[in-house]
């Protein structure tokens, strides 16, 4: 057999490729749509949009759809994620990501991630209103042919892609209920390119240094013996076998070929080839494939023997389809490959026999081609449409079948660039060890956990900048929260942990203060040991007042949180007066005034005022109050003005909270220690709000451990709330530590 091998690409224009026929097709990128293997409801849903989107497309004709593993491009990805690190970590900073990059790319030789791309052919745009311009045009198409039969080659106008504007628009339109994104120029060329350099590592910029056409086959390909394919290019050499998807199950629901594909722990790439067919061409065939069933089965029932399940299966589906068509229903041809790739041949093999048992298992043939390889190798090329030796593996579907193959989707969680703080688990089954699962998954999570304040981020599909990391006791929550707690540290982003069970600042001590640690990670221990530890323990004296309102807020805030406070605390009392309410405002004014202008006063003196008043009455107040804060948790918040008070300017604070007990939500007695821990919580939550608010240019984060402990209780409630109220207009991210999705 012959092959042509002219590349089918002519020229680009933008996202828009013209063939060597001169027709035109428009290239997208599709954002993967996130989807657990786990979640069914979300996956019926995405089908049924695909479904719809694939049945638009039927006046097109022809389309294709590639899910390629991409080269993560790890170490370029790392070099600009480095800029956003503090200037007093970058050293350590830009170890542990060059380290990930040398782990990652040491284990799975190219890290790699899956794009989703489609190509639809357009229609011409109709200019012609006269029979004068319709013959003219006609004549036209004539003369080209001519020329082309004698050699030669008409002229292709400057803006030859204008003709496909209305239609490209169209289309857009139709894909954009999955959010494509029409490819860039670099876009195009890159993916264009990349069908010859697959599983060869490289540098993206220099394969864009030189976009000419024709530098998209700067590359070798040899055949070898066993039909595979070796690349030789400037950059390197790979391996490559490409193996056609022959005979499914007749049942095809639930054969989401997408997904499979990507739970394999290598690449493998899918070509989707398909095309919209004539009803009316179909018909003849389909009876006759209805008749030679018929034939088979009376043939069984003569001779008394048993009918093969296949057969019976077979001739139910040939009738549904003939039922599809005969109700106008749109039929889709299309044939799907599997391209494996690999660095040396042995690695090819053994990549190619477990994707052959692998879907061997599922009751899927996969054809070997062994003698096709660069006959599939050209015919799958972008721009190339189903062709004689494509045809050998199609198979007709309506589009709601062709929805059961799970097209754009993907299990990847976490962001595009990133600090490496796990993988996603592929199976729904149980490890027997960790280190399996991490060698059976190479689908990677980088995470940014301030990425969500920002604005134009590619592929961004929430406007929530914050965080909940959720499971039941032991199950690895502070752990998750330590990884990213101390990665974010080494950003340029102000950061404050508030730990409730005081477990986090003994750990961190114990660790370094190991000679093994202090050896083996110095740069870490710096790190650790340039924290601003707080205890917030009522039993150290040194404590007392650092969450004092009145030196920690501004005036506004530390007037109305130092009221609240007083408030709360009186309602154990009963029959307060207005005048006593009234003297407690108007004492706290005072202070206040007093700290702006430069005395050194506190909360301390705000009771001092109401015991000292002439006035009985609001004496007694004062008394009462000095009583509840004295040897109390409430110490923390009273002063005398000469405390520091909490440090908003450390760009790393951990916070422990000892002797905290709040009460549960639905409690109707409280005891005073309960009390005393919820006023204490006022002020709490407003140093932790003001840390989040104070400079809205600047990136901020809160971490809280055992969230459930402040979600028990209204107040607590309170505190969270107008913490995540801050959020994305302060640059500020809150992530809560807890044990339930619904403590958020």
């Amino acid at each position: 057999m012959s092959i042509n091998l002219v590349y089918p690409i002519k020229m680009t224009h933008h996202h828009l490729a013209m063939r060597q026929d001169k027709s035109v097709m428009a290239f997208y990128r599709i954002p993967n749509t996130p989807i657990t293997i786990t979640d069914t409801d979300k996956k019926e849903k995405h089908k049924i949009t695909v479904a719809q989107m694939i049945k638009k497309l039927a006046k097109n004709k022809t389309f294709e759809i590639s899910l390629i593993p991409k080269d993560y491009l790890l170490e370029e990805k790392m070099v600009d994620f480095a800029e956003a690190l503090a200037d007093d970590s970058r050293q350590l900073g830009e170890e542990l990501l060059l380290y990930s990059v040398d782990k990652l790319t040491q284990e799975m030789e190219i890290p790699y991630q899956f794009d989703w791309l489609i190509g639809v052919t357009l229609r011409k745009q109709q200019k012609l209103t006269t029979i004068k311009e319709m013959a003219n045009d006609s004549f036209l198409e004539l003369s080209e042919k001519l020329a082309n039969g004698l050699g030669y080659e008409s002229e292709i106008s400057d803006t030859w892609y204008e003709d496909y504007t209305n239609d490209e628009f169209t289309v857009y339109q139709v894909l954009s209920s999955l959010r494509a994104k029409r490819l860039s120029d670099d876009e195009l060329f890159y993916y264009q390119r990349m069908q010859y350099l697959r599983y060869i590592p490289h540098y993206k910029k220099e394969v864009l240094a030189n976009r000419a056409m024709i530098n998209v086959t700067d590359t070798l390909i040899k055949v070898l013996k066993g039909g595979f394919l070796k690349l030789e290019s400037p950059y390197g050499s790979s391996f490559v076998s490409l193996l056609p998807v022959g005979k499914i199950p007749i049942q095809f629901n639930g054969f989401h070929l997408g997904e499979f594909i990507q739970r394999l722990n290598f690449p493998v790439e899918l070509r989707i080839k398909a095309e919209f067919i004539d009803r009316s061409k179909i018909k003849g065939k389909m009876g006759r494939s209805n008749t030679r069933y018929n034939n088979i089965m009376q043939e069984a029932e003569n001779t008394d023997t048993v009918q093969q399940d296949e057969i019976i299966l077979g001739s139910i589906s040939l009738k549904d389809l003939m039922k599809k068509v005969g109700n106008k229903e749109d039929i889709i041809d299309y044939g799907a490959y599997l391209i494996v790739t690999g660095s040396s041949v042995s690695q090819l093999r053994q990549r190619r026999q477990v994707v052959l048992n692998y879907f061997d298992d599922m009751g899927v043939e996969i054809s070997e081609a062994s003698q096709d390889g660069p006959y599939l190798f050209q015919s799958l090329l972008y721009g190339k449409d189903l062709e004689k030796k494509t045809r050998t593996w199609t198979h007709l579907v309506t589009p709601t079948g062709f929805a059961e193959l799970m097209p754009f989707t993907n299990t990847t969680s976490g962001n595009r660039i990133g600090w490496y703080i796990g993988r996603v688990d592929n199976w729904t089954g149980r490890w027997d060890s960790i280190q399996k699962a991490i060698d059976s998954s190479k689908n990677i999570v980088l995470y940014n956990a301030t990425v969500g304040n920002k604005e134009d981020i590619a592929g961004k599909v929430t406007k929530n900048p914050h965080i909940i990391i959720t499971g039941a006791t032991g199950q690895g929550k502070s752990f998750l929260a330590q990884i990213i707690f101390l990665s974010v540290a080494l950003q340029n982003v102000k950061t404050l942990y508030v730990d409730p069970k005081r477990e986090l600042r003994n750990h961190y001590m114990e660790v370094i203060n190991s000679p093994e640690f202090t050896r083996r990670y110095p740069e870490r221990k710096a790190q650790i040991e340039a924290f601003n530890f707080v205890t917030l323990d009522s039993a150290i004296t040194s404590n007392h007042g650092v969450l004092d309102p009145i030196v920690v807020l501004d005036k506004e805030q530390a007037v109305e949180v130092a009221k609240n406070m007083l408030e709360f605390l009186l309602q154990a009392v009963d029959d307060v007066s207005m005048d006593q309410k009234t003297a407690i405002t108007e004492a706290i004014n005072t202070v206040v005034e007093q700290r702006q202008a430069g005395q050194i006063v506190g909360f301390k003196q705000v009771i001092d005022l109401l015991k000292n008043n002439d006035t009985k009455e609001i004496a007694s107040v004062g008394r009462y109050l000095s009583s509840i804060v004295t040897n109390s948790i409430l110490e923390l918040a009273f002063s005398d003005g000469q405390v520091k008070g909490l440090d908003y300017d450390a760009r790393v604070t951990v916070l422990e909270v000892a002797n905290l007990k709040l009460p549960k939500d639905d409690s109707t007695k409280i005891s005073d220690h309960e009390r005393n821990s919820i006023t204490l919580m006022f002020a709490l939550g407003a140093f932790c709000t003001h840390f989040g608010e104070r400079h809205e240019n600047e990136d901020t984060i809160e971490f809280f451990d055992e969230a459930w402990i402040l979600m028990k209780s209204a107040e607590g409630k309170a505190v969270i709330k107008n913490m995540r109220r801050i959020g994305r207009s302060k640059n500020n991210t809150l992530a809560l530590i807890t044990q339930s999705v619904h403590d958020a």
